[in-house]
C-alpha cells in the first residue's frame, strides 16, 4: 500500500528524506534562548538525550525570558520566527516556507454555509456549570467556586472571575458575539456552552461529514448560529447529508484558504479567535502552527488590534509563573505531617523521580521575585512542549501589539483523547490522593473555561484587556484565572506522581476484595471457635 502524498505544513527535511523532529525542535529552542543566553542556545543544540531532558530547557528558557519584559519579548519573537523559517508547506508537489504559503496561496477561500438555532433566545439567561450530577449557577456556582478555592484547586481570582460571570446574567447573552473555533469540535472547546448562550460561532474543523452532523445538530438545538466553509456555493447544497458531505476543511493542507475565507467573512467586526486543537505527537506542532499562522494573519492585518481577541487554553502541566500564595501552599503541603505524607514516605526516601518537591525557589529578577512552577510531564513529550510554548509566545505577542488576549490554565481533564489510554485512566483515578488535586469531567471543564473566556471578554477591568493590566513580565498573563486542579498547590510536581496514583488506583480497586477476604476469614474463625 503506498503512503499518502505529503501536503500541507511539514516538518523541514534535516538529512536525506528524514524529517527530524527532534533536530528542528532544537533549532527553534535555540533561537529562542539567543536574546536571552547564548550558552544556554548552545547547550540545546548539543543536547543528546532531548527526548528525556527538553524539560529542563524548558524550565530555564522561561527563568531567563523572566529577567525583563524585553527579554521575555525578543525571545518570543526569535522562537516564532525560528518556526516559520524551518518549517515548510508543500502542495502539488512543489515546497516553500510556511510563511510565504500563508502569504501568496489560497485567495480563493472557500464558500460559506449558515445554521440558525431553532430554540429561542433564553428570557433570563445564565452562566451553568455542571458538577457531580447537579447544575450550578447563581449562588450555588459562587459557593462551589469558593469551595475550590478554599481547597486549593483553583486560584483565588480564579474564582472571583468566574463569580463576576455568575453575577453579570447579561455576560451570558451572546447575541451580539462573534467567536471562530479553530478545532471547533475539540472535546475541550467551548462550542455548545457558546451556542447554548446565543453566540455566533465560526466553526472550523475537519472535512468529515460525522463531525458536522453533530456540530450542525448542536447548533439546530440552540438559540446560537452556526458559520463554516463548504467546498460549494450553500444554495447547491440538496439536504443535509449533503451539507455534512460538503462542510469543513483542513487546517494542516489548507491554513492559506482558511485565512483569506475568515478574512473576507469577518471583515473588520470585534471577534475572538480561539486555539481548540489537539493532534498526537508530531502532528501536534504542525496544526498549532496553522492556527497561528491564522491568527497572526488576521490581527496583524487590521489597523485597530483591539477589535481581535485571542483565546487559549493554557495545559496545567507546563511551566508558569504563580501567585507567590500557590507557592506558599504548595510548600506548606510539603511539609506537612499526616496519614497521606506518612504512607508515601518510603516513596520519597528511595526514589529520585517520584514524588519530587514541587514548590519551587523564587527567580530573582531586577523587577523583583517570581515564583513558577513546573508542572512538565516527560512523558508527554518535546513535541507537546513546543506545541504550547508556540502559543504561549504568540499570546505575549499578540498582547504586546494590543489585542485582547484569553489564556487560562485549564484543569485535567478525563477527555476520551487521554483516558483511551489505559495507564492515564488509572493516573487521573489516583491523582485525588494528592491534596489539593482533581480530575475533571468535560462538561464541567468546557463550562468553567468558557466563564472564564467571558469573563475575559466582557469585563473591562479584566487582565486580558491590554491597555488595563500593568504587567511588569508578560508571562503573568498566565498567572491569572488559572483553573489548575490542584497542580499549582501540590506538594509534588505533577510529573512525579503518575506512578504512586497507579498505586492508588490499585489500592482502590482492591480494597473491597481485601475487606471482603478479610471479612471471610474473621467469619470462619468466629465459626469454628463456636
Amino acid at each position: 500500500m503506498s503512503k499518502p502524498a505529503i501536503a500541507g505544513i511539514q516538518w523541514p527535511i534535516t538529512s536525506g528524506e528524514e524529517r527530524s523532529t527532534t533536530i528542528t525542535s532544537q533549532k527553534i529552542w535555540a533561537a529562542a534562548f539567543e536574546p536571552l543566553d547564548k550558552k544556554l542556545a548552545q547547550e540545546v543544540l548539543k543536547e543528546k538525550k532531548w527526548r528525556f531532558k527538553y524539560n529542563k530547557y524548558v524550565v530555564e528558557h522561561l527563568k531567563a525570558s523572566l529577567q525583563s519584559r524585553d527579554a521575555a519579548l525578543d525571545a518570543a519573537r526569535a522562537g516564532m520566527e525560528a518556526l516559520y523559517d524551518q518549517f515548510q508547506f508543500v502542495r502539488d508537489g512543489q515546497t516553500m516556507k510556511f510563511l510565504d504559503a500563508m502569504k501568496t496561496l489560497g485567495k480563493q477561500g472557500f464558500h460559506t454555509g449558515h445554521t440558525k438555532g431553532d430554540k429561542p433566545k433564553p428570557k433570563n439567561p445564565q452562566f451553568e456549570v455542571p458538577y457531580k450530577g447537579k447544575t450550578l449557577s447563581g449562588d450555588a456556582l459562587v459557593s462551589q467556586l469558593q469551595k475550590w478555592a478554599k481547597y486549593g484547586t483553583i486560584e483565588q481570582n480564579c474564582a472571583e472571575a468566574l463569580t463576576l460571570v455568575a453575577q453579570h446574567p447579561e455576560w451570558a447573552d451572546l447575541s451580539n458575539r462573534t467567536f471562530v473555533l479553530l478545532g471547533a469540535g475539540a472535546e475541550m472547546g467551548p462550542l455548545k456552552v457558546l451556542l447554548s448562550l446565543g453566540a455566533n460561532v465560526v466553526a472550523v474543523d475537519l472535512d468529515r461529514p460525522n463531525i458536522w452532523q453533530r456540530l450542525i445538530n448542536l447548533a439546530k438545538d440552540s438559540p446560537g448560529t452556526l458559520t463554516y466553509a463548504l467546498k460549494v456555493p450553500e444554495d447547491e447544497i440538496k439536504d443535509d447529508n449533503d451539507r455534512y458531505n460538503k462542510a469543513g476543511c483542513d487546517l494542516i493542507k489548507e491554513a492559506p484558504e482558511i485565512l483569506n475565507w475568515l478574512k473576507k467573512l469577518l471583515g473588520d467586526k470585534p471577534v475572538t479567535i480561539g486555539c481548540y486543537v489537539y493532534l498526537d505527537s508530531e502532528a501536534h506542532v504542525r496544526v498549532a502552527l496553522a492556527c497561528d499562522g491564522i491568527m497572526k494573519g488576521i490581527y496583524e492585518d487590521r489597523k485597530d488590534k483591539s477589535t481581535v481577541a485571542l483565546a487559549f487554553l493554557c495545559t496545567p502541566t507546563d511551566v508558569h509563573v504563580v501567585p507567590p500564595e500557590a507557592n506558599q501552599a504548595a510548600l506548606r503541603e510539603y511539609k506537612k505531617v499526616s496519614p497521606k505524607s506518612l504512607a508515601v514516605a518510603p516513596i520519597r526516601l528511595v526514589s529520585r523521580n517520584m514524588l519530587v518537591k514541587n514548590p519551587l525557589a523564587p527567580v530573582e529578577t531586577k523587577d523583583g521575585k517570581y515564583c513558577i512552577v513546573d508542572g512538565l510531564v516527560v512523558n508527554q513529550g518535546p513535541n507537546y512542549a513546543l506545541a504550547k510554548r508556540m502559543q504561549h509566545w504568540r499570546a505575549i505577542l499578540a498582547y504586546d501589539a494590543g489585542c485582547l488576549v484569553s489564556s487560562n490554565v485549564a484543569p485535567s481533564t478525563a477527555t476520551m483523547s487521554v483516558v483511551h489510554n489505559r495507564q492515564f485512566a488509572w493516573a487521573y483515578d489516583g491523582m485525588p490522593f494528592f491534596k489539593p488535586m482533581e480530575i475533571f469531567q468535560p462538561a464541567t471543564s468546557n463550562a468553567v473555561m468558557c466563564g472564564l473566556l467571558l469573563s475575559d471578554v466582557c469585563n473591562e477591568k479584566s487582565v486580558a484587556h491590554p491597555r488595563v493590566a500593568k504587567l511588569k513580565n508578560p508571562y503573568e498573563l498566565f498567572s491569572h484565572g488559572a483553573f489548575h486542579g490542584g497542580v499549582w498547590r501540590s506538594a509534588y510536581k505533577v510529573g512525579s506522581i503518575g506512578e504512586v496514583s497507579v498505586m492508588v488506583h490499585f489500592a482502590k480497586v482492591l480494597l473491597p476484595f481485601v475487606v471482603a477476604i478479610v471479612a471471610l476469614l474473621l467469619a470462619l474463625t468466629f465459626a469454628r471457635r463456636r
